[in-house]
């Protein structure tokens, strides 16, 4: 039968999620008009028709790329969040049981 465990590494959720946080903080910080020519430097009008539309369609890309980053950077930490729960709880009766089996004596074998 196949086991059952398993193991999540959460300090690599946390930097996944950290970095997704701070590429999406890059991404609001610059506008796409920022890496297109203006009007004046392109001297055609169907060219800056053309121009202008392309960067409409692709402001509107980011944006949706960035909210679809930003929702999955926000559920790797609650993933995260939850993980390290699941762990502080799951701890909880392992210790209640080592403090017990201390007080524990065992015929023949000496205490600390």
């Amino acid at each position: 039968m196949g086991r059952h465990d398993f193991e999540v590494d959460l300090q690599a959720v946390v930097t996944a999620a950290k970095g997704i946080a701070d590429a999406a903080k890059l991404f609001k910080d610059k506008d796409v008009s920022d890496l297109i020519p203006g009007k004046g430097d392109v001297g055609d009008d169907s060219l800056w028709s053309a121009l202008d539309e392309f960067q409409d369609r692709w402001e509107r890309g980011t944006k949706n790329m960035v909210e679809d980053v930003q929702e999955a950077g926000g559920r790797l930490g609650k993933m995260a969040m939850n993980y390290l729960e699941y762990e502080q709880e799951a701890a909880k009766p392992l210790a209640e049981l080592t403090g017990e089996f201390g007080a524990l004596a065992l015929p023949g074998v000496e205490g600390p």
